[in-house]
């Protein structure tokens, strides 16, 4: 059996992701990641925290509430703190995953984040799945 990461990142909800619902019929053991990155966590170029308190509160609350959703379901929320470039390799390494799944972003923060994380798993051999969950309408 497949063994397939779900590193969940902005899109915490489990009813209505497409990407999801085909990965709950591929026959593959499914492991949830959330990953608090502290780069999210710093200030923008102008020097303004990226993160506030009231949006801080609002994440930890949505991570905690996917994690229930998910242990409703029998399964649960693996929760890093760090660069998820480095903490996916190593839980690709330990768990024997197949396949790292994720949706793809938007801003070129994001971008680069995901790119470290595509150079970081080559090496390993994993296939990296990304779906588009970004707008309503798919951009091509």
């Amino acid at each position: 059996m497949q063994r397939t990461l779900i590193w969940h990142r902005h899109n915490l909800r489990l009813c209505d992701r497409r990407d999801l619902q085909q990965l709950q019929t591929s026959h593959s053991q499914l492991i949830p990641l959330y990953c608090f990155d502290p780069r999210d966590f710093g200030k923008t170029a102008f020097g303004f925290p990226k993160t506030g308190a009231y949006r801080s509160q609002f994440l930890r609350e949505s991570v905690a509430n996917l994690r229930e959703n998910l242990r409703q379901r029998g399964s649960d929320l693996i929760i890093r703190h760090g660069n998820p470039k480095q903490i996916i390799p190593e839980l690709v390494k330990t768990l024997n995953i197949d396949q790292v799944c994720f949706e793809a972003e938007v801003t070129r923060e994001e971008q680069q984040v995901e790119h470290a994380l595509r150079h970081a798993l080559q090496p390993l051999g994993t296939h990296i799945q990304t779906h588009w969950g970004a707008s309503l309408y798919h951009p091509s």
